[in-house]
């Protein structure tokens, strides 16, 4: 019994673990199956025959294919109505002990419904920064980054795209210059307004390379955080106009469409290994101080320092910055979870203690880092990577492949890319070529993700379907097997005595006394058997005199006697004949 028990233990913990997001990379539907999977043995085991002390009653019928398909069926009815259960139970739970505890404890629960709300502010809409515009470096972090598509961009050359499709590929949506208080913001500074030239085009920077002409597809953010969204180096845009809050961020008018936003993009994207090898490439010159200022705590900034000169070391400004992009990717570790058991400074602990975060936290050291030997930099924003679908010539980014990382300004190229994130912890920086066959998902109504079309059905009522679905067929074999095995009893022999001559009111007589109780042993005599018993039965003298008769006498078969025999034995079996 111990161990059936365990064994359904470990079965239910094993699939709520799996469908409370141990994987949440699995599609519902995948967890759902897997975890159900994982049940049907665990209840195939529950239900097998124990070995007990109490007599065993037998079958006249050996177990055939029906028998052991219908059982099947029932163990899958049981393991998908468990998987329902486990995803059906928490929330209502959840709901009833937040009542309890508002009534019990109303303090405590107005809190933390005030947390709740706090949490959840910066996930409607508010992706970009906080109420207060600012973006804060968080101190702890467990990320698990959803597959719903963000960013849909199509190339006006299909040519461009073997290029693309051989490098780096970033699509930045915003930079911010100011880091103060462990969070980064936008230069302060008045807004500028920048509207469409002649040509229809809003005019952002001097492209240093051929640029690339491509469309944007965005949907809209009823917060009203909408930025200007294109490859890396962005020059120009078909936009009516845009707001410039910082030399690298450009918010969009209310889009014409509920839809989201459709535009025209040139950018010529520029990374630190497309830098030619010259001799040296200087800083640019005569930007705000504000592109070179740390961390205001004087002994952090100091540690910063120090360690930028001893990880830069010598050389050309190219060399220097490769040295530090080689350090950090090299003594820290990528990471979606960051505890920060000391409470520390988020860069402190990053640089200097537990020394493990994702990509903002090593764009952020990266551009610190580089700020300390006085190379101007900042921190930018927007996905890496991308899925290209070669037949409609679209690059699409999904919400796995954000990604931020530090661009520093060198003179006479502008803003070049310096991402100091290991290549092997980010999704990939690489833009991935989709199946031939494979269609990209619709800009206009992008689903929770192209490669799970049932991500956004509940899994609760995805495993209350499933259940329906097996409980149909189940009930119909069961059916089945009762008609099945009804008839085959009606005058299959017993199983303990295989005897083809086996008469039927010997086979009723064996399966009544098991039910009773009082087992018939293989070897006893149906004399011995009638005289064991406590109470005789009123048949019994009857019974053993036509029994002997026919066996031994020679007397043929009766029908109608043996009809009423069996009646009586089966009346016996079931109680109906009890002592007086």
């Amino acid at each position: 019994m111990i161990p059936h028990v365990l064994s359904l233990a470990f079965g239910a913990v094993a699939a709520f673990l799996l469908l409370s997001g141990g994987s949440r990379e699995l599609p519902s539907l995948a967890r759902t199956c897997l975890a159900l999977l994982l049940l049907l043995p665990v209840l195939g085991y529950w239900v097998w025959p124990r070995q007990t002390g109490a007599p065993a009653a037998y079958s006249r019928q050996p177990a055939g294919w029906l028998d052991w398909l219908s059982l099947g069926a029932v163990v899958a009815v049981i393991g998908s109505g468990f998987v329902w259960l486990l995803h059906a139970i928490p929330q209502p739970l959840e709901s009833l002990s937040l009542n309890l505890e508002a009534r019990l404890r109303p303090q405590a629960a107005s809190a933390r419904r005030e947390a709740r709300e706090r949490q959840s502010k910066p996930q409607q809409g508010n992706w970009l920064w906080n109420d207060q515009s600012r973006r804060p470096l968080p101190k702890r972090t467990h990320f698990k980054p959803s597959n719903r598509p963000e960013i849909f961009l199509r190339l006006r050359d299909p040519g461009d795209a073997v290029e693309l499709l051989q490098g780096q590929l970033y699509v930045r949506a915003f930079t911010l210059t100011r880091y103060q208080n462990a969070s980064w913001s936008a230069h302060p500074g008045t807004p500028e307004i920048l509207r469409a030239d002649a040509t229809g085009l809003v005019q952002l920077a001097t492209p240093t390379r051929r640029p690339i002409v491509h469309e944007i597809f965005q949907s809209y953010d009823p917060a009203g955080q909408n930025v200007l969204t294109a490859l890396q180096g962005v020059a120009a845009a078909q936009v009516p106009e845009v707001t410039r809050l910082d030399e690298g961020l450009f918010m969009l008018p209310p889009a014409l469409k509920p839809s989201g936003y459709e535009y025209v993009a040139s950018s010529a994207p520029l990374r630190l290994e497309d830098l030619p090898e010259t001799p040296d490439i200087p800083v640019r010159p005569n930007l705000p101080p504000v592109f070179t200022q740390g961390t205001e705590s004087s002994a952090l900034a100091a540690r910063i320092r120090d360690l930028a000169y001893i990880a830069a070391g010598t050389g050309t400004t190219q060399q220097r910055l490769r040295n530090l992009r080689n350090h950090l990717r090299t003594t820290l570790k990528y990471s979606l979870d960051c505890d920060n058991p000391a409470d520390l400074d988020p860069i402190e602990n990053f640089l200097f203690a537990e020394q493990r975060g994702h990509c903002e936290y090593f764009a952020t050291a990266g551009a610190l880092l580089a700020r300390s030997l006085g190379i101007p930099a900042r921190v930018a924003y927007g996905w890496a990577g991308g899925t290209y679908y070669e037949n409609s010539n679209m690059f699409v980014f999904r919400a796995r492949e954000a990604h931020a990382w530090t661009e520093v300004c060198l003179d006479g190229h502008g803003w070049v890319v310096l991402d100091p994130t290991p290549p092997g912890g980010i999704q990939s920086n690489h833009a991935t070529l989709a199946r031939p066959d494979e269609k990209p998902p619709v800009p206009e109504d992008p689903s929770e993700s192209a490669d799970d079309p049932l991500a956004t059905i509940s899994p609760a009522r995805l495993a209350w379907w499933l259940t329906l679905g097996l409980a149909l067929p189940a009930l119909a074999l069961l059916g089945w097997r009762g008609r099945t095995r009804k008839r085959a009893l009606e005058g299959a022999p017993d199983a303990r005595q295989p005897t083809a001559g086996t008469p039927h009111y010997l086979s009723a007589w064996r399966r009544a006394a098991v039910g009773r109780g009082m087992p018939m042993p293989a070897s006893m005599t149906l004399r011995h058997h009638l005289r064991g018993l406590a109470h005789p039965a009123p048949f019994a003298a009857d019974l053993l005199e036509y029994h002997y008769a026919v066996r031994y006498r020679g007397i043929p078969p009766d029908p109608r006697r043996e009809k009423r025999l069996t009646r009586a034995i089966r009346r016996w079996g079931d109680g109906s004949h009890e002592p007086g």
